[in-house]
């Protein structure tokens, strides 16, 4: 996932609601404070899916002086800039289709491929714990994983 462009959002009174719950959840003490430590969890509570290295650049942003905390109005401001991570049916399919090398027609992806690229590329996971997930899901047919199908399942996750 390549980390998002500054998009400076307007936040709705239903994102400010939602980030001053999840702020409040966090800041156990009531100092006004939260870790930067928890900043991955919370801006995934926000709808948003960060790799760790982009969660990283996060906590530079919103902590430059390294004081190992932010407040309300910090979080609030990246959440602004970031947005929402939106993701479609369609862009996703898209995405699986260029991962099977079979061309816009595809239709699926070759398991061991899929294996691969979980594996190899983005946040890498163990082809143990590929297998685990392809078996749990039961989308393997044939050694071929169906497209849209794998879509589905994800944009439900």
């Amino acid at each position: 996932m390549q980390p998002a462009p500054a998009r400076n959002e307007q936040l709705t009174e239903d994102t400010i609601a939602e980030i001053r719950e999840i702020f409040t959840l966090f800041d156990k003490d009531c100092d006004g404070f939260v870790s930067v430590e928890e900043l991955g969890t919370m801006v995934r509570a926000m709808g948003m899916n960060p790799t760790d290295a982009e969660v990283d650049t996060l906590k530079k942003d919103i902590d430059p002086g390294n004081t190992g905390k932010f407040d309300q109005n910090s979080f609030m401001s990246t959440v602004a800039k970031r947005g929402k991570d939106v993701e479609t049916l369609d862009d996703l399919i898209e995405a699986l289709t260029i991962i099977s090398s079979e061309g816009e027609k595809a239709v699926g992806i070759r398991a061991e491929r899929f294996k691969y690229y979980m594996a190899n590329r983005g946040e890498p996971i163990q082809t143990t714990q590929v297998d685990e997930i392809l078996s749990d899901l039961d989308i393997v047919h044939e050694e071929y994983i169906n497209i849209e199908e794998l879509a589905k399942i994800l944009m439900t996750k």
